[in-house]
């Protein structure tokens, strides 16, 4: 009798067992999905978050090589080895990251990744492949906006802030080191405010410095913290050294592209605004220009701007990047916040007028300057065959006292480079009395390097 009872009690058990044991046990995929869940670090959900906004950028330049001493060789042996002396091409081409920060397709970078690129394509997170156009450039900060265009909007960065740094904070570097797409390393905040100088006239200030691993290909791409937002931008390695790397902080990249994005540019639509950078989350109107369509429209400097015909604008960089959407002669209805009222103005957008370049520089600087044209880059041995030529110097000017001759060609004004007449005057035009302008200029094969203070 006692082992029908025993078997009877085993069968109570696993009949009471199997039902509990089933709910136990997870599906495959649920269980799958615990798992991951447990392994999800901090750095692989900022990963996650802020992979989608890092593109691969590959730039293409083409140059005409002539041997130089191509113009002192006689006719016959002209004729009889012109293989030999023949202009050629040269095609050579490089490596970089970049970030979106606007779903509009425009992306910001290392301005020595894009600045003499003839061709420029963007690789995006999913692999599609977008020509893109530059848009400004800083060389003196590196750093450059390009843009694309897209089909739908596109992913864009959490922007963070640069002022609470702390040391021995963890980061994340994203970008395509030697090729490697969408290469991820980490490290900790080594230091801030560092001072670098890559080259005898380059000299970069209040860097990152990071040990994420940092290699060529990394340039222009993003430095994230631990919630995935952009604190700087990958712009240098120590050569020789391991284990430094260092990093633009996105305080002053922000300041950085606003200037870049407000660029009066020939035929474009002109506001006539000017926007504090201190103030990151609110959009505040620091300068009005006199006789602008903001001006006519009743809008001061203080006023907040909050909307832009009807839709939030959540910073003054996408507030900018809104503007250029729309073409001369588009009304615009701004809402604005002013002494604790809001209020809506109306703004017709005009062309920006334009400045006398050719005036400017010879006000300013004393230098007469002229458009290079193509065919007189040959004919004067010149290595560039774009820029603002000079033609003249007043004596006793800013422009004399820095060693300007005639032949020079002008090729930058501080972060913009110059090759017609409205890109001169849109960039003197903001001149004042008493500003130091950085002018670059070729001279021969050299480029050199001048400070000109405005009179």
């Amino acid at each position: 009798m006692t082992t029908p009872i025993r078997l009877l009690a085993l069968g109570i058990g696993l009949a009471a067992a199997g039902p509990w044991a089933m709910a136990a046990a997870p599906p495959p995929a649920a269980a799958a999905a615990d798992s991951l869940a447990d392994r999800k670090t901090p750095v692989v959900r900022a990963v996650e978050r802020a992979a989608p906004c890092v593109v691969n950028i590959s730039t293409k330049e083409e140059r005409v090589v002539r041997p130089y001493f191509w113009f002192d060789l006689p006719d016959i042996y002209r004729r009889e080895f012109g293989d030999m002396f023949r202009p050629r091409r040269q095609v050579t081409g490089s490596l970089g990251s970049g970030v979106l920060i606007s779903p509009k397709g425009y992306i910001v970078t290392n301005a020595h990744v894009v600045q003499q690129a003839d061709e420029i394509i963007v690789t995006l997170a999913d692999e599609s492949q977008h020509k893109a156009e530059l848009v400004s450039a800083d060389p003196e900060a590196d750093l450059a906006i390009i843009k694309i265009e897209a089909a739908k909007p596109l992913s864009a960065i959490r922007l963070g802030t640069s002022s609470d740094l702390m040391i021995g904070e963890t980061v994340i570097a994203v970008g395509n080191p030697f090729g490697y797409q969408h290469t991820v390393t980490t490290g900790v905040i080594s230091a801030v405010d560092r001072t670098l100088e890559p080259a005898a006239n380059q000299r970069y200030e209040g860097l990152i410095q990071t040990d994420a691993p940092i290699n060529p290909g990394n340039s222009g791409g993003p430095l994230l913290n631990i919630r995935g937002e952009l604190i700087g931008i990958n712009t240098a390695i120590r050569a020789g050294a391991q284990g430094l790397g260092f990093a633009i902080p996105i305080n002053k990249v922000r300041e950085i592209m606003i200037g870049l994005l407000s660029l009066r540019r020939q035929g474009r639509p002109w506001l006539g605004l000017k926007f504090r950078t201190d103030t990151p989350a609110a959009i505040t109107i620091r300068e009005v220009e006199k006789e602008s369509p903001a001006d006519r429209a009743g809008l001061v400097a203080g006023d907040r701007v909050e909307t832009l015909n009807g839709r939030a604008a959540p910073d003054v960089l996408e507030f900018e990047a809104m503007l250029l959407d729309h073409k001369v002669g588009d009304t615009v209805r701004l809402g604005v916040h002013r002494g604790g009222q809001g209020l809506e103005k109306s703004v017709v957008l005009t062309a920006a007028p334009r400045p006398d370049g050719v005036q400017l520089a010879r006000k300013h600087f004393g230098v007469h300057l002229q458009k290079l044209e193509p065919d007189l880059a040959p004919a004067m041995r010149l290595s560039v065959s774009a820029g603002m030529l000079v033609a003249g110097v007043d004596k006793g000017s800013p422009a004399e006292k820095a060693g300007f001759r005639t032949g020079d060609v002008v090729v930058q004004i501080d972060r913009y480079r110059v090759e017609d007449l409205e890109t001169l005057g849109d960039l003197l035009v903001q001149v004042k009395p008493g500003d130091a302008i950085l002018f670059y200029v070729v001279r021969g094969r050299t480029v050199a390097r001048a400070v000109l203070v405005a009179l």
